[in-house]
């Protein structure tokens, strides 16, 4: 990761520091010395052959209470690191962790491919004692840059017989997730580290900044390009990011959305939703259908907008936090929630997309050992990334 970021993360890290003062010891009150303490003996000691970030994983104790045979979909943490989190260790494969390796995930590299080809026979084995164990679980997608895991839906009641199979380490509910809303510049006292960065329309200025959530409505005034952002750099891997907002249904005309430098692109992460719920009109686009994405990535992100009328009451002028940052959407949620399966497989693809700075403006993470979104973010600050 290049110097190019310092300015939307010392803009977050500033913000962090705002929200954290109440931890810090006042004037009048003295920090504890526990230099006086002497040397700490442990009181026991535990050992296992886990993977060392399987170690964090906890089963949902709700879930695995249910006595109910009605249909559970779940996540299932597998015993082994991520992509993301992988430090070497199995013998013949080298590190893939960016925090060892100081290079971005691209899927490409020998080393990522070796492990990758480890991870799948690893999964196939592990996936087949599932089976024989639990006939009735259906496996779905994989999770392997981050996470290191499977969703599935199978009964309920079944939950603790999957805890028994070798290389399971934690199962955990694949939740339908709620958008939450967000506070005012002024609140987190962003115009202070505006000074600092010289203005606030420099702020973000070269950091791709990646919203998880509904959509993004692409011809939106916020994401317009204003011709003052250079072309965001291609990921480190190669290849193109996926700008798939399809045709704008409220005009009669054929007019696909093109992603150019302000707005660089939009994927779908909304399969499992798709299938479970099937009500979104807008379904296999990064189109929002209800504007909480839209709300939250022109909040971060969006452009300086001198009049913005809302049901003929002009809320102007407005603009988001880091006017100068690129913005990707990856839709992760539709009309009823997000599931957690999708959000993590959204977090993957951003890693690999370059992506540098994540929002995740959604319910969930109350017990984040036992939330599969909330263990991919981990493995994303694994990778280098900085998640809000």
């Amino acid at each position: 990761m290049g110097g190019h970021r310092s300015r939307l993360v010392g803009f977050v890290a500033a913000t962090a520091l705002i929200f954290g003062i109440s931890a810090a010891p006042s004037a009048s009150q003295e920090a504890p010395d526990f230099t006086s303490a002497g040397a700490l003996t442990p009181a026991d000691r535990v050992t296992a052959d886990k993977a060392p970030t399987s170690q964090l994983a906890q089963s949902d104790e709700a879930l695995v209470a249910r006595t109910d045979a009605a249909s559970a979909h779940v996540m299932i943490k597998l015993d082994y690191d991520s992509v993301a989190t992988y430090q070497g260790g199995v013998d013949g494969l080298s590190a893939t962790s960016p925090s060892v390796t100081g290079h971005d995930l691209t899927g490409r590299s020998q080393a990522e491919r070796a492990y990758q080809g480890y991870l799948n026979g690893r999964k196939a084995d592990i996936v087949a004692d599932l089976k024989a164990a639990v006939p009735q679980v259906k496996v779905g997608s994989s999770l392997d840059v981050v996470y290191g895991g499977v969703s599935a839906t199978m009964p309920a009641n079944k939950v603790k017989d999957l805890l028994k199979v070798d290389g399971v380490v934690a199962v955990q509910a694949n939740t339908l997730n709620q958008p939450l809303t967000d506070n005012s510049p002024d609140f987190i006292g962003a115009p202070t580290v505006y000074d600092a960065l010289g203005g606030r329309d420099n702020a973000g200025e070269g950091v791709i900044y990646g919203s998880l959530d509904t959509g993004i409505w692409p011809e939106h005034p916020s994401f317009d390009d204003l011709g003052n952002l250079a072309a965001p750099p291609a990921p480190a891997g190669g290849g193109t990011r996926e700008c798939n907002y399809g045709d704008n249904p409220l005009t009669p005309a054929v007019d696909v959305f093109a992603c150019q430098n302000k707005l660089i692109g939009g994927a779908h992460f909304t399969d499992d939703y798709d299938l479970f719920q099937g009500d979104d009109p807008l379904a296999g686009t990064a189109r929002d259908g209800e504007g909480h994405g839209t709300h939250t990535a022109s909040t971060s992100a969006g452009n300086p907008v001198d009049e913005a009328p809302v049901q003929g009451i002009d809320r102007g002028p407005i603009a988001g936090l880091a006017p100068g940052a690129w913005v990707m959407e990856y839709k992760v949620c539709g009309p009823q929630g997000c599931f957690s399966s999708d959000s993590a497989r959204a977090v993957q693809q951003a890693i690999l997309d370059g992506v540098e700075v994540i929002n995740f403006s959604i319910s969930g993470g109350t017990q984040p050992f036992a939330d599969a979104v909330e263990l991919a973010f981990l493995d994303a600050y694994a990778a280098g990334v900085l998640v809000s």
